[in-house]
């Protein structure tokens, strides 16, 4: 596996275990479907959240995070309306947040952690 993938992997990984302390419930990880790809989809007080995971070990982390590219957006919109369809449930509370993770990776953790939500608001 290619370095930025497990860099990305780790930085999910990361991302998971933040959510659960905080009371988010996991519902999949890397959803796929042929609009594109949710990092993470969550439940929390009655909102159905969709993820994205962006983890750098730069410290342009979140420049790159904060800048996500327009196409980037319409994938993640049309992929959670997709999600919706495959798995017949009506659209109700629904979320987009993004996670920004700079990433120490010869220690496997995270150095700067930031979760801003609602980003599609």
């Amino acid at each position: 596996m290619a370095l930025h993938n497990q860099i990305g992997e780790l930085g999910e990984d990361i991302a998971v275990k933040h959510l659960q302390n905080e009371g988010y419930l996991i519902i999949e990880r890397n959803y796929r479907n042929k609009f594109g790809e949710i990092d993470i989809i969550a439940k929390k007080n009655n909102y159905l959240i969709f993820i994205e995971v962006k983890s750098r070990t730069s410290e342009d982390y979140l420049y790159l995070a904060e800048n996500l590219y327009y196409t980037q957006i319409e994938h993640l919109k049309n992929t959670a309306s997709y999600y919706f369809v495959e798995n017949e449930k009506e659209i109700d509370n629904i979320r987009f947040d993004l996670i920004a993770i700079k990433i120490n990776y010869s220690e496997k953790k995270a150095v700067e952690f930031k979760h801003f939500k609602n980003i599609l608001d």
